[in-house]
């Protein structure tokens, strides 16, 4: 009887303990597919691994924010008001990217089209901020990147 016991006290562990790597597992994957971190996003958690257009332009979101976050000049006050600007932009094309990827098929091709200049502005702007860090060359980034998200407002 004891040796049951044991045994079934064993097995109820292995299973608690089983159901708590799974959750952090998704927890941890959950974060992984944020473009900022801590911020929840709505993006699939297959994004972190699809092939489709949007998945792609939602990881290079992802990365631009995350070599942005890495730079250690980001801490100057300028910096840091450039870099929660630039977070912000970066979550309202992923939105767009989010919303997009829930329309049909057949007319999904030219939203995604007009998202693309935005991901690329936002990497440019990312690259600026992180290669130049003069205020000139960021405030330039950053209009470009204003431009793109005022563009899509108009939906041009």
């Amino acid at each position: 009887m004891t040796v049951v016991l044991v045994l079934v006290l064993f097995v109820a562990a292995a299973a608690v303990a089983a159901t708590m790597v799974v959750r952090s597992q998704k927890k941890s994957y959950a974060r992984a597919n944020e473009v900022v971190p801590g911020r929840a996003t709505k993006a699939p958690a297959e994004w972190a691994g699809a092939h489709t257009p949007e998945a792609r332009m939602h990881r290079r979101l992802r990365a631009a924010v995350e070599a942005l976050r890495a730079n250690p000049a980001m801490e100057d006050a300028f910096m840091l008001d450039a870099r929660v600007s630039l977070e912000e932009q970066a979550v309202s094309v992923d939105e767009r990217l989010i919303a997009t990827a829930a329309l049909p098929e057949g007319v999904r091709a030219e939203p995604l089209a007009r998202l693309a200049p935005a991901v690329d502005a936002v990497e440019a702007a990312v690259a600026a901020l992180v290669s130049s860090p003069e205020r000139s060359g960021v405030e330039q980034a950053m209009a470009d990147v204003a431009q793109r998200m005022a563009a899509l407002e108009l939906g041009g």
